[in-house]
């Protein structure tokens, strides 16, 4: 008897294409690189966010550090010069200014003045919402003894000084050295301010020294200086107007040469204090932000604090929202905005008080 076994059904093979892949394998290789794919674009995304923002606080604090620097150094040197012509900090000089073509246009008036002349130091408040502005002077003699003394009068339309009681040279000495072409020299009557006028001869012949046109009229309704006027070789003139030129937020400088010369871009607000005669620099509240009703021929300006701020020229790449910077006593300042703000301060002592 042949007894009958269970039959088994052929199994069943399922067939793969050679290095192919399941669609759940597939899902995940897709889930997997679109995880990786934005991992990348958000590490782009911050590193290049990281570094804008770092290219513009190095540029914010380049032009800080350069315009801090310009001023400084031309506040250091504020009134270098005035000692040697019998002035204090309360007196002037008269200045003419210059056209671009180097033609002269008017002697120097500060915008809130009535008279004509210039301060070795002198500022303007912009109050609690505005920005301030300095003009520094400053000369550079090489030595104290005056060329001569003016033998006639002098008016506007002297072409020439001529010179008694000149000063005496030593032996061996080139006459060109004590007086070049382009010199200032400052006509000093005594009773009145110097008056600076420019060379155009060297110390050749000292009796007898041709001068730069003139503008058309001496300053203040002056109709000349009488003979005996002392004139003194003060060879050069620096007189620089710091402001911020608030539409562009550039610092710009205006001088007796130049008019609105770029010093740094982005910057806002420029604030000035000033510490005067013995009092401590170290005291803030010891500080003035103007003249106004000060004596400085008895409490001269010794030193001056700066703060500079510096607002970026591009929206923050974060998105973030920042405070305008108060200074001093700008306390009235704008809503915030998406534009980064850095300040730099200095105390700056002068030279020559």
């Amino acid at each position: 008897m042949i007894s009958s076994l269970p039959v088994r059904a052929p199994a069943l093979k399922i067939k793969t294409a050679p290095g192919g892949m399941t669609l759940i394998e597939l899902l995940t290789v897709v889930f997997l690189g679109t995880i990786l794919l934005s991992m990348v674009f958000l590490l782009y995304s911050n590193s290049s966010r990281s570094y804008i923002r770092q290219e513009a606080t190095m540029e914010q604090m380049l032009n800080l550090r350069g315009g801090m620097a310009g001023i400084s150094r031309q506040i250091r040197m504020a009134g270098n010069g005035y000692g040697l012509l019998g002035l204090n900090q309360n007196q002037v000089i008269q200045v003419y200014i210059k056209d671009s073509d180097g033609i002269p246009v008017g002697w120097f008036r500060y915008p809130s003045s009535s008279t004509d002349g210039v301060r070795p130091i002198f500022g303007t408040d912009g109050g609690v919402s505005g920005t301030d502005t300095i003009t520094i002077c400053s000369l550079s003699p090489d030595f104290a003894t005056p060329l001569g003394m003016l033998n006639a009068e002098f008016n506007a339309s002297s072409t020439k000084l001529s010179l008694e009681n000149t000063i005496e040279l030593p032996a061996g000495l080139d006459p060109s050295e004590v007086l070049k072409p382009n010199d200032y020299l400052a006509l000093v009557p005594g009773d009145q301010p110097p008056i600076l006028v420019e060379s155009a001869s060297d110390g050749t012949n000292l009796t007898e020294i041709t001068i730069k046109k003139l503008p058309s009229s001496l300053p203040n309704g002056m109709s000349s200086l009488p003979a005996g006027t002392k004139v003194y070789n003060v060879k050069s003139v620096s007189l620089r107007t710091f402001s911020v030129d608030t539409v562009n937020n550039f610092l710009v400088m205006d001088s007796n040469e130049v008019t609105g010369d770029l010093m740094a871009e982005e910057i806002e607000d420029l604030q000035i204090a000033y510490c005067l005669g013995s009092d401590d620099p170290g005291d803030l509240s010891k500080y003035v932000h103007n003249f106004d009703g000060q004596d400085l021929k008895s409490k001269p300006v010794r030193t001056v604090r700066l703060v500079m701020i510096s607002k970026s020229s591009t929206p923050d790449p974060y998105r973030g929202t920042f405070s305008a910077v108060t200074a001093l006593n700008h306390t009235s300042v704008g809503a915030p905005d998406s534009y980064v703000r850095r300040f730099l301060e200095n105390t700056v002592q002068l030279r020559n008080y």
